[in-house]
C-alpha cells in the first residue's frame, strides 16, 4: 500500500510524524482562527488537503477509480465534515493544550466502538493502558468532568464521530487507503462548502489580508499535513486496527502542549506534565505487546 513518504517508512515512524502535524495544526488552526471564520478554515484545510492527494496520485499515475464511494461518503460526512464542524467550534473556546488533550479520550472510544461494531475482546495490558489514557485525561481537566466548557463537549463530539468512523473502514474492510482519502476528502470539503455559503462565512476578504507566513505554515501543516495524517491513520487501521492506532492519537497533545508554550504563550502546567508522562507509558504498553503479538482478538469474520 502507497503512502505519500513511501513504503519503506515503518509504519509506527508514519504514526509518530501524523501526531507532529496534528499537534502542531491545533496550534494553527488556533492562530489562523483569529483571521478568518471558521467554517471557511475547514473547507479550505480540506480542499488544500484534496489538492494535495489528487496532484500526487495523477503524477503517480494511480487509478481514481473507487468501487465504495457510497461508504466514502459516509466515512466523508462523519469524519471530514461533522468532525471538522464541532471540533472547529470548540477550538474557539478551550486552550490549544485542552483542545489537544481531548485526543487522549480516543482509545476509549475506538474500544467501545470496537467492542459493539467489531466484537473485539481487550487484553489485560490493553485495559491497563486504555485506565492509563482516560486518567490522563480526567487529570488533565482536575477531575472536574461535570464543569468543563462547553467547548470540550463540541470536541468530544467531534472525536466520537472520527473514531466511528475509523473503526467502520475497519468494519468494512475498506483498502486502498490513498483513493478512499481522497474521495473522503473531496465528499467533506462539498458538505463544509455549502455550510460555509449558507452561514456566509466565504469571506474571501480574509483570505487576502492573510500574511504570507501564515499560508506557508497552512499549506505545509494544514494541507500537506492533514492528506498525511488521513492517508497515515488508514493504512494503519488497515496494517494494525482501529484500536491500536488510536492510541498514537495520544502523542498529540504533547506535541502541541510545548508549542503552545512556545507560539500561544499558555502557561506550564505541572499537571499536563504529568499527564503527558501517563500517556507516553500507554503508549509504549500498547506498542510492546503489539510487537509481541498479543493484540485485541478479532470475532467478526
Amino acid at each position: 500500500m502507497h503512502t505519500i513518504l513511501g513504503d519503506e517508512m515503518s509504519i509506527y515512524i508514519q504514526l509518530l510524524l501524523a501526531s507532529f502535524f496534528w499537534g502542531s495544526n491545533v496550534i494553527v488552526m488556533k492562530l489562523l482562527l483569529k483571521e478568518i471564520p471558521f467554517l471557511l478554515l475547514a473547507s479550505m484545510r480540506v480542499f488544500f488537503s484534496f489538492m494535495f492527494i489528487a496532484i500526487y496520485m495523477k503524477f503517480k499515475k494511480f487509478d481514481f477509480h473507487y468501487e465504495h464511494k457510497k461508504k466514502a461518503l459516509f466515512i466523508g460526512i462523519l469524519a471530514i465534515y461533522l468532525n471538522f464542524f464541532f471540533t472547529f467550534l470548540g477550538m474557539n473556546e478551550v486552550k490549544g493544550i485542552d483542545n489537544a488533550f481531548m485526543n487522549a479520550l480516543s482509545p476509549m472510544l475506538t474500544f467501545l466502538f470496537s467492542v459493539l461494531l467489531l466484537r473485539q475482546r481487550g487484553s489485560l495490558k490493553e485495559y491497563i493502558a486504555l485506565f492509563l489514557t482516560v486518567f490522563a485525561f480526567l487529570l488533565s481537566i482536575r477531575f472536574r468532568i461535570f464543569s468543563i466548557k462547553l467547548g470540550f463537549w463540541y470536541l468530544f463530539l467531534g472525536m466520537i464521530l472520527y473514531m466511528l468512523a475509523n473503526v467502520m473502514i475497519q468494519k468494512w474492510h475498506l483498502h486502498n487507503s490513498l483513493t478512499l482519502t481522497l474521495y473522503e476528502l473531496l465528499f467533506g470539503f462539498l458538505f463544509l462548502a455549502i455550510h460555509c455559503l449558507w452561514k456566509g462565512q466565504f469571506q474571501y476578504q480574509a483570505l487576502l489580508k492573510m500574511p504570507l507566513f501564515h499560508w506557508i505554515l497552512f499549506l505545509i501543516i494544514s494541507g500537506i499535513g492533514f492528506a498525511f495524517i488521513q492517508v497515515t491513520y488508514m493504512q494503519s487501521i488497515e496494517k494494525i486496527g482501529a484500536f491500536q492506532t488510536s492510541f498514537f492519537l495520544s502523542l498529540n497533545p504533547i506535541v502541541t502542549y510545548v508549542e503552545s508554550l512556545i507560539f500561544l504563550n499558555e502557561k506550564f502546567d505541572w499537571l499536563h506534565f504529568i499527564g503527558f508522562i501517563i500517556l507516553a507509558i500507554a503508549i509504549y504498553l500498547m506498542k510492546n505487546h503489539k510487537e509481541k503479538g498479543t493484540t485485541l482478538s478479532h470475532n467478526n469474520e
